[in-house]
């Protein structure tokens, strides 16, 4: 990372640019540098670190993918442009049986709820 900050530095002739570019390459990679603390529970589902938290309510869910690092919940149909780009990533553990019972239990209990 910082490497490549050096090299777009170096690129553009700036230090402003190595930093700007220090910066962003930072914030593109923070789930994997901060700490995260994912919560799952009656109002819906959370990944939360410094500076940012991400919450999708039960009732906004429409889709669920399960992959082999974590579960995406959507509040898009899967064929929607925008589906990459919203929701919440919850990623596993050791823990992947209780992550996906605690949401197919909270889903099917909220089933019926009204989004407000």
């Amino acid at each position: 990372m910082v490497l490549a900050a050096v090299l777009v530095g170096v690129a553009f002739r700036s230090v402003g640019m190595g930093l700007l570019a220090l910066v962003l390459l930072w914030l593109a990679t923070r789930d994997y540098w901060l700490p995260v603390r994912y919560s799952v529970g009656a109002k819906g589902a959370a990944a939360r670190y410094l500076g940012a938290a991400y919450d999708i309510p039960w009732e906004r869910v429409k889709y669920v993918t399960v992959t082999a690092d974590g579960v995406k919940l959507s509040p898009l149909p899967p064929l929607s442009r925008l589906e990459p780009f919203r929701g919440v990533y919850l990623r596993f553990g050791d823990n992947r049986e209780q992550v996906l019972e605690a949401i197919a239990f909270w889903r099917e209990l909220t089933a019926g709820r009204k989004t407000s």
